[in-house]
Order: structure tokens, then C-alpha cells, then sequence
């Protein structure tokens, strides 16, 4: 991933005071979205796939059009379910204490098994 493109956008953070996942009948834990841009890097670093790198992109790229959400079409939340798993496995290995990390991995996992089972989109809001 390009870290640039990661470093120009720093929605979570710095524009806003936290971004929320919704998809369908699920809610996000409060604010549980906020380090999804530092998810998505990883879980592209960690994956590899160009399907996988080409949504994270798509996704990263929206943020320019954003106002206040972003949409993860049901078909790409199917494509990042088995990388986020194994993101969310391997994070688990390698901290010992919660990681903020982790409370978005959990997350957005979450909301992509309920885009795929209710062919909602995600929104990411902030």
C-alpha cells in the first residue's frame, strides 16, 4: 500500500473524533472504526492479493470524495473476510495487551459476514 496515500488521508484520527462501522442489523462497538485505514494497510502488507490490495485502494481513494461515510459494496466485504481473519489471528499472536487494532479488525469483520449474509454495504461514518 502506498504509504502516502495512508499518510494524506489520517480520516480517523485526525479529521474526525472516531469513525463508527454499521451494515445492515449490525452496529459497531462506538467508534470502533477509527484505525480501519491502519487495518486495511496492514491487512493488504499481510495478504498480498491484488483483489485484496485493488479493494483497499477503492477504498482509501473514496475517502477523497467523502463527506462524512464511505460504502464497502457486500462483494468486496465478501473478498476481505478471509484476510481479514487471518489479520485478526496473526494481530493476536503478536500483541499481548487490546490494541485498538484489534477492536477494528473485530469490527469490520463482523460487518463484512453480516454485508455478505444481508447484501448490505458497509458504512463507514464518521
Amino acid at each position: 500500500m502506498d504509504r502516502s496515500l495512508l499518510q494524506r488521508h489520517k480520516i480517523g484520527e485526525t479529521i474526525m473524533g472516531g469513525v463508527n462501522i454499521y451494515c445492515g442489523s449490525f452496529v459497531g462497538n462506538d467508534k470502533s472504526g477509527t484505525k480501519f485505514e491502519i487495518v486495511l494497510n496492514e491487512v493488504v502488507a499481510q495478504d498480498g492479493s491484488d483483489k485484496t490490495r485493488q479493494i483497499v485502494l477503492g477504498v482509501m481513494e473514496s475517502i477523497n470524495d467523502a463527506e462524512d461515510h464511505i460504502l464497502i459494496s457486500p462483494e468486496d466485504a465478501e473478498e476481505l473476510i478471509f484476510p481479514l481473519t487471518e489479520y485478526l489471528q496473526r494481530l493476536r499472536d503478536d500483541i499481548s495487551t487490546f490494541d485498538m487494532r484489534e477492536y477494528c479488525a473485530i469490527d469490520l469483520l463482523k460487518a463484512c459476514e453480516v454485508a455478505v449474509e444481508e447484501r448490505e454495504p458497509i458504512a463507514l461514518v464518521w
